[in-house]
């Protein structure tokens, strides 16, 4: 499954972009171990880091590109949709590094950005049981990703495409391939003059999506859900989460009533379990349907990941053996069999 559904031509003309903040160290940017699965598919990634960081970043051969702080200063203070007035020298958010990544991507002359969140922890198609997601990177992981978004995004009226976030309810839409959508994490999204600026400091994802899905342009943001990633939010001694509190919807829901709804929820996500205030989307935020606009590109994508769901089936069907035979010994090696 080496050949891509994407011509090699616009593949080449992507540039991924791992948005980072207060997290210097590798083993702390989780996203960081599956970037080599990009190499010889795209351009090389970059990780996008404000200039007073940087220098403490950890190298992993990939350029580390520096936006300056003044500048994300400024720009903070003309895109600010929190509830909290913006206060200088405070918390940023990683917004004005997601405007800047999209710059340096049209500064450069390619076609579409590829943003990724610096903690992603795993890519999986169908189930995230580990055979099937070591299957999965075998068939290409994150460089197959890259080509079947590239692939929806070129053959739709998507401005802005990308992966399943696992913690997300896909709302019963199991027979679906792409829909409109929020990527949230994990995503392309086009270059140009018609591109949207960012907004945040919360929420930035969810608002840019809006800003597409809801435009009068014939724009839309897509989501493709058997392309499922999981992020790392259990670690808040570092990134930008730890910035983040109850009322970091509050901003999104005063911009967007008719799609944004405020609740109290107790149920686990992007590993929090405390009962917090939190959004819930309606399923119309998005307007504007994604709409194919060239079947024989759209059908590839949508086969290959087919071809890579029954891969991954196969993989677990083939450990089960194994798995009955590692729980029968735990079982029997149990005081008193329990």
């Amino acid at each position: 499954m080496s050949a891509t559904v994407t011509s090699t031509e616009a593949l080449a003309g992507i540039l991924p972009c791992v948005v980072s903040g207060g997290r210097p160290s590798l083993d702390e940017r989780r996203t960081a171990r599956w970037l080599s699965a990009l190499h010889g598919v795209t351009a090389d990634p970059v990780w996008v880091v404000r200039d007073d960081e940087a220098g403490a970043y950890e190298d992993d051969g990939h350029e580390i590109a520096a936006y300056p702080r003044a500048w994300a200063e400024t720009w903070a203070r003309e895109h600010w949709t929190d509830v909290k007035p913006y206060e200088e020298g405070g918390f940023l958010g990683a917004f004005p590094g997601r405007e800047w990544a999209a710059r340096l991507a049209e500064q450069r002359g390619y076609w579409a950005v590829l943003q990724l969140d610096d903690n992603i922890v795993q890519f999986y198609v169908s189930t995230a049981y580990g055979v099937a997601a070591r299957t999965m990177h075998e068939l290409g992981g994150l460089g197959m990703y890259a080509d079947i978004i590239a692939a929806v995004a070129l053959s739709t009226n998507a401005a802005m495409c990308g992966a399943n976030l696992a913690s997300v309810n896909p709302g019963g839409a199991r027979m679906v391939f792409a829909r409109r959508g929020f990527p949230y994490s994990l995503f392309l999204e086009r270059t140009g003059p018609r591109r949207m600026p960012w907004h945040g400091p919360s929420e930035d994802d969810i608002i840019q999506a809006i800003q597409y899905g809801a435009s009068a342009a014939p724009v839309t943001a897509g989501l493709i859900l058997p392309l499922r990633y999981q992020k790392d939010n259990t670690r808040y001694d570092g990134g930008l989460r730890r910035w983040y509190d109850d009322k970091r919807s509050v901003g999104l829901q005063r911009m967007h009533p008719e799609a944004a709804r405020l609740v109290v929820r107790r149920a686990r996500s992007n590993g929090r379990g405390d009962p917090r205030v939190f959004h819930a989307m309606s399923p119309d935020a998005i307007r504007t349907p994604l709409v194919v606009l060239d079947r024989v590109l759209f059908s590839a994508a949508r086969d290959k990941t087919l071809d890579v769901a029954r891969a991954t089936a196969a993989a677990v069907h083939a450990d089960l053996p194994r798995r009955v035979a590692e729980h029968a010994n735990k079982h029997k090696a149990a005081p008193n069999g329990a």
